[in-house]
């Protein structure tokens, strides 16, 4: 079992901070809890990871194009190696969560028997809801026999406008910027 925390502010401009909680182990430290920042601002056109440890900010430019899809319905995956008879989407209707109306979708991945040496046929199950008022998933749950189960939650919502000093590098950081070929570069793709 293992459990991490992200916590996410968005505001009305479009701007997201997500700081993401995690575990380090190495033999030499054991294992430590880090964080990584990761801020995108589209009004600015950048996206900035942030390492709170050296206090560094890597920057990279985000490309203009079209987003992928991340509506209810696709939650903008890729099932490799699927194909349409291999994937059935449900439609769970709604319910409340946390206050706010969520629309569920389940999609299940069929591997045929044989496909990766597999005896028999294996089902990989995600279970989204989807909040349109939040722009955001509320609840996933996946389920994978090779890999286990992954759930998501959001909690602990606040619907105010966040600190702006949230989505700027911090003065003390020092700032290096992407460019194609660079391990953390990240372009959007078009």
């Amino acid at each position: 079992h293992t459990q991490n925390q992200t916590t996410i502010y968005r505001d009305s401009e479009g701007r997201v901070r997500r700081e993401i909680g995690f575990e380090l182990a190495t033999p030499s430290t054991g294992a430590a809890k880090r964080t990584m920042i990761v801020i995108t601002d589209p009004v600015a056109g950048n996206r900035y990871m942030l390492n709170p440890e050296n206090k560094t900010a890597h920057q990279m430019p985000l490309h203009p194009g079209k987003r992928g899809s991340d509506g209810p319905e696709t939650s903008g995956r890729v099932w490799i190696g699927s194909n349409a008879a291999n994937l059935k989407t449900e439609q769970l209707g709604t319910k409340t969560i946390n206050g706010l109306q969520a629309v569920g979708t389940r999609m299940t991945r069929t591997i045929p028997a044989g496909e990766i040496g597999n005896r028999n046929p294996i089902e990989v199950v995600t279970e989204r809801w989807y909040s349109s008022e939040m722009q955001l998933p509320l609840l996933e749950t996946h389920t994978d026999p090779m890999m286990g189960t992954m759930t998501i939650k959001l909690v602990n919502i606040n619907r105010g406008e966040p600190d702006a000093s949230l989505f700027q590098v911090p003065s003390d950081y020092k700032v290096n910027s992407g460019r194609a070929g660079d391990p953390l570069y990240m372009p959007m793709k078009p």
